[in-house]
């Protein structure tokens, strides 16, 4: 009976969805950007082949959306507006900032940065569609997790190392050698990976329960590795998260705890004394620990030379290097951001973040308001939680990492405004109930157009019920 449930908990009523040749091609291009494929495949580099397919997957979006009828032009999602505010911003006080040219430079990875959020609210627009796109999202970042640790099994790699005082260093897991994360940011994209991966793995099947399972085991031990203390901090805390949204608290408690004891027992007495170095000073490597506070109080100084522009976008290691004679980027990304954008650039940097966790809250408010019989709302309530929580977590290993700049909160950026969309778009009844006040200020405008008309779609027979980072 459970094989049945679980076939027709897969057989999705279909959607109809446009800009399928670019939804593809945008995948194809997070397959090439994560895993690298350039640097693997020398001639692909030549190529430039990621700016090649981004090229691509932005003319097929442009050639291949929907006919415009006629009538009022659609109003801009407030997500993307609040994140087109914060473009012109930078672009508006390039003639304000210290290094203007430095600026102009960076503007190009900040572009491809962009693109992400972009490319994902242009093209997913089926549930299929975002459940394809988590799932190859969170394939490539395993293949970044697993390959190094691979490799450490078979031949000894490490990839990195680190100082531990008087002389004496530490191997460090680091990303593979065509990859460009080091050891924090490999425990960045285990904790991020690990809420998402849980989330594509269902509907549970002892195969699929046991894959889990290895492949939780096998991140954690690649973060052991890693001997990442913000990456390690970062798991307790998406740990905390999880115990405290599930209804069994006290199952996962006894699973964390085993977890622990299992890491302790894994680590040798160099990356045990790593991790106490978070809270004893007489620990080695607590020097540098310590370097991180001070390094963070020092660039909130910096920030304060030019509090309302900044010292421009991307020249957080600039600034560093020519006031702290250090030339290394900012070590927590609110004052990375008030380094390069000012006080002014943060908050608006905020309101976006701010702008993901609503669109959040309204798949979950939306969703929560029906039945959930149909797997594809069950699926939008998994993702809109999923995301609440990377998002969390990012926030929380935010304050030991910079990546203003990276890709990171724009893909998740737009994933949770593709989550709100579909949510309104299966269920417009439930969107119009659930709108107040606060919330029609947030995803819907006063002045928008009304919701479409009640569908029937729900009213048939219901089937059976049943997620380089710093240094």
């Amino acid at each position: 009976m459970r094989k049945t449930r679980v076939k027709q908990d897969l057989e999705w009523p279909e959607e109809q969805g446009t800009r399928d040749a670019a939804f593809y091609l945008f995948c194809i291009f997070i397959v090439s950007y994560f895993t690298h494929v350039a640097a693997r495949v020398p001639a692909l580099g030549t190529l430039h082949i990621d700016l090649l397919l981004a090229g691509a997957t932005a003319l097929a979006i442009a050639f291949s959306g929907p006919r415009r009828r006629r009538g009022p032009a659609p109003t801009m999602d407030p997500v993307a507006r609040k994140l087109w505010i914060l473009v012109g911003y930078i672009i508006v006080t390039i003639p304000f900032v210290e290094w203007p040219g430095s600026v102009i430079h960076n503007l190009q990875e900040y572009a491809k940065s962009l693109c992400f959020f972009f490319f994902v609210i242009a093209t997913v627009d089926t549930t299929r569609k975002l459940r394809t796109l988590i799932s190859v999202y969170v394939v490539t970042q395993v293949i970044r997790v697993i390959e190094p640790l691979e490799m450490h099994i078979r031949g000894g790699y490490w990839g990195s190392f680190t100082s531990l005082g008087n002389w004496e260093y530490m191997d460090r897991l680091a990303g593979s050698p065509y990859d460009v994360i080091n050891p924090n940011g490999l425990g960045f994209v285990i904790i991020m990976t690990l809420p998402l991966l849980h989330l594509i793995l269902k509907p549970e099947t002892p195969v699929r329960r046991a894959l889990l399972v290895g492949l939780v085991g096998a991140m954690c031990y690649a973060l052991v590795l890693s001997a990442s203390r913000s990456g390690f901090l970062g798991l307790i805390f998406l740990g905390v998260l999880l115990v405290w949204k599930s209804k069994n608290r006290a199952a996962y408690l006894a699973m964390g705890a085993i977890a622990l004891v299992a890491s302790l027992f894994l680590m040798t007495d160099l990356q045990r004394e790593r991790y106490v170095s978070i809270f004893s000073h007489n620990a080695k490597g607590s020097a540098t620990a310590q370097e991180r506070i001070t390094g963070v109080i020092d660039d909130f100084k910096i920030s304060l030379r030019r509090p309302l522009f900044g010292h421009g976008l991307g020249t957080s290691a600039e600034a560093n290097a020519h006031f702290r004679g250090e030339n290394l980027p900012s070590h927590n990304l609110y004052t990375e951001v008030a380094e390069e954008l000012g006080y002014v650039g943060l908050v608006l940097l905020l309101m976006v973040i701010w702008g993901f966790l609503q669109a959040c809250w309204r798949a979950q408010t939306i969703v929560s308001a029906t039945p959930m019989t149909d797997p594809r709302l069950r699926f939008l309530h998994q993702v809109a939680v999923a995301l609440m929580v990377v998002v969390g977590v990012d926030l929380f290993f935010s304050f030991a990492a910079f990546g203003f700049s990276e890709p990171y909160w724009y893909f998740f950026g737009g994933l949770s405004v593709a989550t709100a969309r579909l949510a309104v778009k299966l269920v417009p009844e439930a969107a119009s109930v659930a709108v107040t006040g606060r919330q029609r200020r947030g995803l819907l405008r006063p002045g928008r157009p009304s919701l479409p008309p009640r569908r029937p779609a729900l009213q048939r027979p219901a089937p059976h019920a049943r997620t380089g980072r710093g240094s």
